[in-house]
């Protein structure tokens, strides 16, 4: 309808809303228009004002002959009817030759629709990971489809947790401790042989077994030889000392033998003197010799008994280190004890999963959708399935799990 005056600008600019042609029902009637949608709006009876015009994050959009206007949160039909309130008794100014006339604009001649809907986020164990276009309908399975699917196809190498609780690796360790086991028994025993009843008797695959009575073996042998080492050097200390034991005594024999003659010369030259047959002098000589007998004498008793102390010494050093030995083999016995019977627990109470541990093979598992959504402000976190329908905005987490 036309008004016939002049006038300097239009009062207002129009805007309305009518359909949201092509989507469902529910979608039209619930989503919630929010930051980065795009509204479209087009007049039919003066295209001119026709805008594309998009929500800023504060949730606001600029509209012609209304100006600025909060949007967030309101679904389609509500914004429409909001519009259509707000833009009653609206004119806008259009010129008819020389003058200008104000021209009314009908509701029913305004459409407001969704043009471009805001995009989703997928991450998590997906191919593809990143943001993606909304359409109308689409559900989970379509945005993971959308990131080239799931990573190795739902398929996930095992964790090292898992790995390390199933039952063949438990298994494995069990072995092993009881191998160590009996190798330090057979040390603590002072025996050759190793006693493999406890290993053999497990249900474990024979090859294992083989590997770790072999790996036994080595090791029994190579621990022999360092104990040997450790206590050969203090063998031999007491085999030097008892040489040089022997040797003090011969000497000592020796000495004493000197000692004995030189104690004979003096009673003789004694006897001599008294006869008036021998000088004084030559008996003075002769105490002298057998005075510094009696001191080498001395000195080698003195060697021997040095000699007998440090071999008690050196006897009383490789026992000890003997002694530690054999406790630190018990400790380590009973550590062991502990471990494998921590681990026969472990392996009666745990159960064969879908974790393999062949090099070829891989678990399969199953993902866990999880969709990240606001709604009025409010954040929400949704489990998920795949026929799930998203909204615009939503981000959708995929995780495996077992």
């Amino acid at each position: 309808m036309k008004f016939g005056f002049s006038y300097p600008w239009a009062l207002s600019i129009l805007l309305s809303a009518f359909v949201w042609l092509g989507a469902p029902a529910s979608a039209q009637d619930n989503y919630p228009i929010g930051p980065g949608d795009v509204l479209e709006i087009s007049f039919l009876s003066n295209p001119t004002f026709d805008r594309r015009v998009q929500v800023g994050i504060d949730g606001s959009v600029f509209l012609p002959l209304i100006g600025e206007l909060n949007v967030r949160d309101q679904s389609i039909n509500n914004l429409r009817e909001r519009v259509a309130d707000l833009m009653a008794g609206s004119v806008f100014r259009e010129r008819e030759g020389s003058e200008f006339v104000l021209v009314s604009v009908d509701s029913d001649e305004v459409i407001l629709e969704v043009a471009e809907y805001r995009p989703i986020f997928v991450d998590g164990a997906v191919n593809s990971p990143g943001q993606q276009s909304f359409l109308v309908g689409m559900t989970a399975r379509q945005a993971i489809a959308g990131a080239r699917g799931l990573v190795n196809e739902m398929q996930v190498t095992p964790s090292q947790s898992e790995v390390r609780n199933h039952p063949r690796v438990l298994m494995a360790d069990l072995v092993g401790v009881l191998a160590e086991m009996a190798v330090y028994e057979a040390i603590l025993n002072n025996t050759g042989e190793i006693d493999f009843t406890e290993i053999e008797r497990l249900n474990a695959p024979e090859q294992l077994i083989n590997n770790a009575i072999g790996l036994a073996r080595s090791q029994l042998a190579t621990s022999s030889d360092i104990l040997t080492e450790e206590l050969s050097f203090l063998d031999t200390s007491v085999l030097e000392a008892e040489a040089r034991i022997i040797s003090a005594l011969r000497h000592e024999e020796s000495v004493t033998g000197i000692v004995e003659t030189e104690e004979a010369e003096v009673t003789r030259i004694e006897g001599l003197v008294a006869r008036r047959l021998a000088s004084s002098e030559l008996l003075t000589q002769t105490r002298r010799l057998y005075l510094q007998a009696i001191d080498r004498l001395g000195n080698v008793q003195a060697d021997r008994l040095e000699a007998e102390a440090d071999r008690r010494q050196l006897v009383l050093e490789r026992n000890q280190a003997v002694r530690e030995r054999a406790l630190e083999i018990q400790a380590r016995l009973q550590e062991l004890s502990q471990q494998a019977s921590q681990l026969r627990v472990r392996i009666e109470l745990t159960s064969v999963g879908p974790v393999t541990l062949d090099g070829n093979e891989t678990a399969t598992v199953a993902p866990r959708i999880v969709i990240f959504r606001q709604i009025a402000g409010q954040a929400q976190e949704i489990d998920a399935q795949p026929e799930t329908p998203l909204i615009p905005g939503d981000v959708v987490n995929v995780s495996l799990r077992n």
